[in-house]
Order: structure tokens, then sequence, then C-alpha cells
């Protein structure tokens, strides 16, 4: 996956949880998505929504103690 140019950041790697409450339980979501800033300021974005990267989340959140 590219993103940017020569005279861009490096490129992070962001994710954002999202927590709620069902009953006695708290749900958590995450949203993952590369960013990188481009010479002129301008944010450029790519989300990671494919499978395996959200494969790769479940199993974080799991490591973490998810049920």
């Amino acid at each position: 996956m590219l993103i940017g140019n020569s005279s861009s950041t490096t490129p992070e790697r962001k994710v954002r949880f999202i927590l709620y409450q069902v009953g006695k339980d708290v749900r958590v979501t995450a949203q993952q998505w590369i960013e990188t800033q481009m010479a002129r300021g301008q944010t450029q974005r790519m989300e990671l929504n494919e499978n395996s990267h959200r494969n790769n989340m479940q199993q974080f959140l799991n490591f973490a103690g998810a049920n």
C-alpha cells in the first residue's frame, strides 16, 4: 500500500477505539487508518478496513482481555 510521496511526512498508523455500554457489558469498536501530511499541509488518509486488518485488531483486543 502506497500513500503520500517523497515530500510527505512518514505515514502513521492510527487507531480510534469507541467504547459503548450494552447492559452490564462494554463493547469496543476500533477504526484503523494510515495518515500522512503532504508538503503543502494537506492530510492524506487511507482506511484500513480489509478483513486482515479487522482480524488483526480483533486478535489484539482478545489479547488485551476482550471476551
